[in-house]
């Protein structure tokens, strides 16, 4: 395995949150010490996707030890394998956001989303020739601040049971045992908030969370935004500004060969 391979594809998830991308880098000697501990597909496919009429669909299926994509594009399934939001890829061809691929790749097990996730990232760089580099720009950001009338948090009450996130039908998001830090790194990837989120509520410890709010992708869903949400539940406030955000940026990629 090459340094520019280990570059692109070893990196960490963590109970969803995505660890920074300037950490990236110091898992290159490991990985290029020993490639063998780098997850791989056992079998996987990716060819150009066929353009057929009617309404574009694209599907990101993920399912225990397998992956089913189809109609994806390159800078797609590079923000699925990092865990980024848009604003956080940039660089490269102009073909990553326009050219269509579908692939299916299969684990030799069972294989939870975050194993498939490091799987895909050595799939973007084998078939693809996927390498990046990491930088820091400033750009619009959401401060998270301790709003007027004080925080309404609970106190993780397990602190040694780690970190969990999550959400379902009943709650927008839950947690237990999360930080500010992790919590704001949280409200980055959530689809209803437009900008990173970066904590300035020097507020300190682990706390458990629940917040509830209308989702954009939810047409029956009711309730309040997640910026009202914040401040009536939660005691929080996102206030717009500017800070430092980490992009990938794509230096290299090329089109795979069919098989």
């Amino acid at each position: 395995m090459t340094g520019t391979f280990a570059r692109c594809c070893f990196a960490t998830v963590v109970f969803g949150l995505t660890v920074p991308l300037a950490h990236f880098a110091q898992s290159l000697a490991e990985a290029n010490n020993h490639p063998g501990r780098l997850p791989t597909f056992e079998v996987a496919s990716v060819k150009a996707h066929k353009l057929e009429p009617g309404p574009l669909r694209v599907s990101t299926g993920v399912e225990v030890g397998r992956i089913n994509y189809s109609n994806v594009t390159l800078k797609g399934c590079i923000r699925e394998a990092y865990g980024l939001r848009p604003y956080q890829v940039a660089g490269g061809p102009g073909w990553l956001n326009d050219d269509r691929f579908d692939i299916i790749a299969k684990a030799s097990g069972p294989a939870s989303k975050m194993q498939l996730m490091l799987m895909l990232r050595v799939l973007l760089a084998d078939r693809f020739h996927f390498t990046f580099h990491v930088e820091t720009k400033e750009m619009p950001v959401y401060s998270l601040i301790v709003a007027k009338k004080g925080p309404r948090l609970l106190t993780a009450k397990d602190e040694a049971g780690g970190t969990e996130i999550g959400g379902d039908a009943a709650h927008a998001f839950t947690a237990r045992n999360i930080s500010m830090t992790q919590f704001a790194g949280s409200l980055s990837r959530i689809r209803e908030v437009d900008r990173p989120v970066l904590d300035a509520t020097g507020l300190k410890g682990l706390f458990d969370l629940t917040l509830e709010f209308a989702k954009d992708d939810d047409d029956s869903a009711t309730g309040p935004t997640i910026f009202t949400a914040l401040q009536e539940q939660l005691g929080l406030k996102l206030e717009p500004a500017r800070g430092p955000v980490e992009i990938l940026v794509v230096d290299h990629a090329e089109k795979p060969s069919q098989n």
